[in-house]
C-alpha cells in the first residue's frame, strides 16, 4: 500500500509534475522484481560521468530495504534520497529537500515510485517520477522524461531475459 511520504515541500512558485509510464511484460512478478530489487541494474548500466551509490547500515541486508540511503549524481543531477515503502507490487523512493536536475531553482524530484500489477497474462510495470518544476521548464521536463524512459521497458524485458539464460 502506497503511502503519502514526502521529504519536500513544493516551493509556491512551483508546479506538481508527475510523469508516469506504463511497460508491458510476459515476465512473471518475482523475476521483474528481482532484477528491479538489483542494485546492479541501476550501478552498472551508468554512463561516465553519473553515477548511483547506495548506503545501507549494519541493520540492513540489502540495497532495496527501507531506509537505505541513496544518491544519483552527475553534472546538473544530484538527487539524494532514501528508499521508502518496499512491498511485492511496489517500492518508492524518496529524494531530500536540495535534490535536483539542471538546478535547485528549476526541477527538484521529490520522489520515484515503481508499481506492478497482473493484467490477464501479461504484467504491466508503471515507473512514476513526481517533481516540483519551475513553470517555464514544466513542458521541457515532460519532454524529457518521456526521452528518457523511453526504453526502459525494452531494457527491462532484455536484461530479465539475458539473466534467464
Amino acid at each position: 500500500m502506497k503511502t503519502e511520504k514526502t521529504l519536500q515541500l513544493k516551493p509556491t512558485h512551483f508546479k506538481n509534475h508527475v510523469f508516469s509510464r506504463e511497460f508491458e511484460s510476459y515476465y512473471t512478478e518475482e523475476q521483474i522484481w528481482q532484477w528491479l530489487n538489483d542494485p546492479k541494474t541501476f550501478t552498472d548500466n551508468q554512463i561516465w560521468p553519473f553515477r548511483v551509490e547506495f548506503l545501507k547500515d549494519a541493520s540492513q541486508e540489502h540495497e532495496f530495504e527501507p531506509g537505505v540511503l541513496n544518491t544519483h549524481h552527475g553534472p546538473l543531477l544530484s538527487l539524494a534520497g532514501e528508499i521508502g515503502e518496499v512491498n511485492p507490487h511496489y517500492r518508492d523512493l524518496n529524494y531530500y529537500y536540495g535534490s535536483y536536475v539542471f538546478s535547485f531553482r528549476f526541477i527538484r524530484p521529490y520522489r520515484l515510485e515503481f508499481f506492478t500489477e497482473d493484467i490477464e497474462d501479461k504484467r504491466i510495470v508503471t515507473v512514476q517520477l513526481s517533481s516540483f518544476v519551475k513553470p517555464s521548464f514544466y513542458k521541457l521536463w515532460s519532454w524529457m522524461q518521456g526521452l528518457f524512459w523511453s526504453n526502459f521497458g525494452k531494457w527491462m524485458n532484455k536484461s530479465i531475459k539475458k539473466r534467464l539464460k
